[in-house]
């Protein structure tokens, strides 16, 4: 009976400590539910569960997917993008992501691929108490809703070394909307050089279509046609190389053929839009002379 009773004690214990939401030096598990790939689980902070977890220095949280959908855990934001801390590149149904957090701070991290995913990791120092701070919380909230009145999507290549900006204004029917591309690296620098093309549809009709262009200091701007409605824009970019447009594209480097999608969805936001990534990356068969667009 005595063994038994440890036993028992042990189990409790076990699992007290893996309790996702508050822990001292343990592993936290963090879930990426299922359906989280769809537009409408941050109504209810579900995206990743739980939303927020609050840890000691020194202890890891792994995170699994448990959706169908491939996901990324990735430090940051979706307004500023990447910050370079942790990155779990995309990981499948099934797969797990884990890391380490060993200095104090707040990490507030998404998903590259459904970039209304959010979540925040708070690392207290060693002991220190779990302080109930509602109030505060909510105050935060709303200095977050601020910051994301700046709109649009960040997108990354599949080897992280091009960031694609995407932004537009809001889509009005019968009038033109202004979109523009900026390419940076992972530390937010622009990227010089640029060559890519440029496709946006509006409720499958073409608005915008720009072949071999090419951005000189990292940033430009399209104008499209007179909008027939007040729906979303879907927005392509093939990034077809890095280097100057007179020079042989065998001789470019970085990303080819290379795909990133973004879409303008006016009901999302406090400005009433923000740019949501459906799409990261298609690696398609196509050369830098192809002038192909692929479809994903």
């Amino acid at each position: 009976m005595k063994t038994i009773a440890i036993g028992s004690i042990l189990a409790i214990f076990a699992v007290m400590v893996t309790v996702p939401a508050f822990a001292d030096h343990v592993t936290v598990e963090v879930s990426v539910p299922a359906g989280s790939s769809t537009p409408g689980c941050e109504t209810t902070n579900e995206c990743y569960i739980p939303a927020e977890v609050t840890i000691d220095a020194g202890s890891e949280v792994v995170w699994s997917n448990d959706d169908s959908a491939s996901h990324t855990v990735t430090s940051g934001t979706p307004n500023d993008g990447p910050d370079g801390i942790f990155d779990s590149s995309l990981f499948l149904s099934g797969q797990t992501f884990s890391h380490m957090f060993e200095e104090e701070g707040e990490f507030p991290y998404f998903c590259l691929v459904h970039p209304w995913m959010q979540g925040t990791v708070i690392v207290q120092a060693a002991g220190e108490e779990h302080e109930e701070e509602h109030s505060g919380e909510e105050e935060h909230v709303e200095e977050e809703g601020h910051e994301h009145d700046a709109h649009g999507a960040m997108v990354m290549s599949q080897d992280g070394s091009v960031m694609v900006h995407i932004d537009s204004d809001e889509p009005t029917e019968g009038t033109e909307s202004v979109v523009s591309v900026e390419f940076v690296d992972a530390d937010g620098n622009p990227i010089e050089h640029v060559n890519f093309e440029i496709t946006a549809t509006q409720d499958g009709n073409e608005i915008l279509a720009e072949t071999e262009q090419h951005a000189h200091s990292g940033v430009t701007e399209f104008t499209t046609v007179a909008l027939s409605s007040d729906s979303p824009l879907d927005v392509q970019v093939t990034i077809l190389g890095i280097g100057l447009p007179d020079d042989d594209p065998d001789t470019w480097t970085g990303p080819k053929g290379e795909t990133v999608s973004a879409q303008v969805v006016p009901e999302f936001g406090p400005l009433a839009m923000i740019i949501l990534a459906v799409a990261i990356v298609s690696i398609v068969a196509v050369t830098a002379r192809s002038k192909v667009i692929p479809r994903l």
